[in-house]
This record gives C-alpha cells, structure tokens and sequence, in this order.
C-alpha cells in the first residue's frame, strides 16, 4: 500500500472503502472468488484504484488480514488486561475469541483462507502467519505474566503455546464444519479446564517454619 504520508485525507477514506469492500467480498463469495476486479466493484471503484492503493490481490489481502487481525488480537489484549487468576484469564480469553469467531465471519476467512492459499503461494506467506504470530506473541505474554507471580508450568513452555495455537485453530475448523454444537462447547470447556490447570503456585505447605 502507498504511503500514508502519499495520501490525501481523501485518498485515505478511498484506501479504507476498498479494504471494507474486500471484506464484505471475504464474507459473502470466500477467498478464492474474491478478485480485484469483483473488490472493486463492490466499493463503486475502478480497478485500477484498487491496484493504486494496493498494487496486487496479495498487496490487499495482506492488509485486509493485518486489519481484521488487529482488531481480533487487540479484542483479547484488551479482555484480559489486569487478570492473574489463569482460571479468569481462560475464561475471559475463550468468551472473547468465540464472540469474535461467531460473529466475524471475513476475520475466518482471511486467516484459513490464507493460510490455505500461502501453502502453493509464497506470497501469502507473510500476511498468513499475522494472526498466528500476533496470537502466540500474546499466549507468550501470559506466560510471562504467570511465572512473574512465581506459578509453575507443568509443561514445557514451547510445547505449551503450540498446544494452545493448535487447539484454538482445531476448535475454529470444528466450527466451519459443523457449528455451533453442544459438543463443540464440551470440548471448549475441556480445553479450558486442561490450560486453567497447566500451572500451580509452589507448594508452601511443607515449608520450613521461619525462625523467631
């Protein structure tokens, strides 16, 4: 994308109608029917306005998921905020990502979309990873935050962010595929049951008593 320092006030207002343009396109037709040219007449351009702001489909699609991506991510940076029981974080966590999967239909498209179209295109690469990266930047941060209050993890840390990246991208596929089900929830609630329980306080009830 140019520049925003290229862009007139108005230029921006037209680079921001074609991305919304393009996610109504993700939402409605999917990513593989979502061309330029179908971009641009859904945001009453030309396409060639398309390609001005965005130079190719990759260009544009890079942004639509950075865009979609950041909201997604600053919706769970925001959520838990200031917890630091895991049980609250957990909770908190899922509720706002399932919000956000069940009701933004583009954002999962986008992201399994692309990271579908990156595995024969090299191209996608980079836009494909956002979301993941942003994410486990983010499991990461939590982390962090639970071994500062002096908690144990009962697996090994690495191990620990793929399982959560894995079950949440494998709980997402359940959801294109079959819904909303009751059994979808048992198996949310499972997960969350396993990560609320992934780490403990030391032990102090053996502890040597102090001294007077």
């Amino acid at each position: 994308m140019r520049a925003d320092g290229d862009l007139t006030r108005k230029g921006e207002q037209r680079a921001t109608a074609i991305l919304d343009a393009a996610l109504r396109c993700l939402a409605r037709d999917g990513f593989a029917a979502t061309s330029l040219q179908r971009v641009a007449d859904e945001a009453g351009v030309g396409k060639r306005a398309v390609i001005y702001y965005y130079d190719t489909r990759e260009g544009l699609f890079t942004h639509v998921v950075q865009h979609v991506g950041g909201r997604f991510i600053g919706g769970l940076e925001d959520a838990v905020r200031g917890l630091e029981d895991p049980a609250d974080i957990i909770d908190r966590s899922f509720e706002t990502l399932w919000a956000a999967i069940t009701t933004d239909r583009a954002l999962l498209v986008a992201w399994f979309g692309l990271q579908a179209e990156s595995i024969t295109n090299p191209a996608f690469r980079g836009a494909a990873g956002y979301i993941n990266t942003r994410f486990r930047d983010l499991v990461s941060g939590l982390i962090d935050g639970l071994l500062l209050r002096g908690r144990t993890l009962h697996l090994d840390r690495t191990t620990l962010e793929v399982l959560i990246l894995a079950n949440v991208q494998g709980l997402i596929l359940m959801y294109l595929d079959s819904g909303d089900t009751p059994e979808l929830h048992n198996a949310i609630a499972t997960v969350q049951r396993f990560l609320a329980n992934v780490s403990s306080l030391p032990d102090v009830s053996h502890a040597a008593p102090s001294s007077r």
